[in-house]
C-alpha cells in the first residue's frame, strides 16, 4: 500500500507524476478534505496584565492562521518590550501553541473577547495555556 498525503498552497493545483504509476489495478481515494485555513480576528486583539494600563501585544484585524498568529504575536511583545515575557511555543505534542507565563501568580495576562475566540481560549490565560487550534 502507498500512501500519498498532497499539500497545496493554492487553489486549483494540479499534480503530475514523474513517471507513471504502473500496473495500478486499484485505486481509491480515502480521503479528500477542502477547508480554509485562515481565520478572521475582527477587531483588534490585545493581551495586557491584569491592573496595569499597558498592552503586552496587540495585533490587528485581519485573517491569520497558525504560523502568521504566532508570528505577530512574538513580533508585537518584542516591539512593546513589557517586563514580562510569555513565552510561546508550537507543535506540541498536546496542542498547536502552548503559551506560559513564567509569572502568573504575580501578572495574570488576559485577552479581549475576540482573539479569546479566535484561539479558542479563556479570556484569562493561566500559568500554562494550550491552543488545540483555531
Amino acid at each position: 500500500m502507498v500512501v500519498l498525503k498532497i499539500v497545496a498552497q493554492k487553489n486549483g493545483e494540479t499534480i503530475f507524476f514523474d513517471e507513471p504509476i504502473t500496473q495500478v489495478h486499484y485505486m481509491r481515494l480515502v480521503l479528500c478534505s477542502l477547508y480554509n485555513s485562515w481565520h478572521n480576528l475582527k477587531m483588534v486583539g490585545i493581551l495586557y496584565v491584569d491592573g496595569s494600563q499597558g498592552r503586552l501585544a496587540s495585533l490587528p484585524q485581519g485573517h491569520y492562521n497558525l504560523v502568521s498568529l504566532v508570528k505577530e504575536l512574538k513580533s508585537s511583545i518584542d516591539e512593546n518590550k513589557s517586563g514580562n515575557k510569555l513565552q510561546i511555543e508550537t507543535n506540541k505534542p498536546n496542542s498547536v501553541v502552548k503559551l506560559f507565563n513564567p509569572v502568573h501568580d504575580s501578572h495574570q495576562i488576559k485577552i479581549i473577547h475576540a482573539l479569546a475566540d479566535l484561539m479558542g481560549t479563556a479570556t484569562e490565560l493561566g500559568a500554562l495555556t494550550y491552543v488545540k487550534k483555531l
